[in-house]
């Protein structure tokens, strides 16, 4: 993995990219000054849907500068996320509805407050493409957590049909 660090447009505006080789992010902080960060996980889910391109005046980071950063962007949310992990204890069966696609694979909106994260090529192997889209519901396992992004990991997903959560 490749770690930037943008300047944005407006003069207390920075960016920190997690990106691949091919420019795919799959992590974003956005900083407006020092008090207001917005995360590419939940709540503010900002990735960049574009490949990154390093422009001139950015600066390659190491991975430990941009987790330190990351650390800091993702503090707020801890206290939620410990109770998403009461909520949703491992091997527990759940309910939730497709929110979006990140590299990462599908994410699943479980309620307002808790997102998972399952692989999106066994889903779609499993799953006739109609119902891979938002807003399909899908049932499923929680395996493990993933600390990095404060999301559930669900496995042996099946889609249910609209979700009316």
């Amino acid at each position: 993995m490749i770690y930037i660090e943008a300047a944005g447009v407006e003069e207390d505006e920075m960016y920190y990219f997690e990106i691949d080789e091919n420019g795919t992010a799959y992590r974003q902080i956005s900083k407006h000054g020092d008090l207001h960060s917005e995360v590419s996980t939940a709540p503010d889910f900002v990735l960049c849907d574009q490949e990154v391109v390093i422009e001139a005046g950015d600066r390659i980071i190491t991975k430990e500068q941009f987790e330190i950063e990351w650390q800091q962007a993702i503090e707020p949310n801890l206290a939620a996320w410990k109770i998403t992990k009461k909520q949703y204890p491992l091997g527990r069966p759940v309910r939730g509805e497709i929110a979006m696609f990140y590299p990462q694979g599908a994410i699943i909106r479980m309620s307002d407050d808790a997102y998972a994260v399952t692989d999106y090529n066994k889903l779609r192997e499993l799953t006739p493409a109609q119902y891979l889209y938002p807003g399909y519901c899908i049932e499923a396992v929680v395996s493990h957590y993933d600390e990095i992004n404060l999301w559930l990991v669900i496995e042996d997903c099946k889609i249910m049909g609209e979700n009316s959560l």
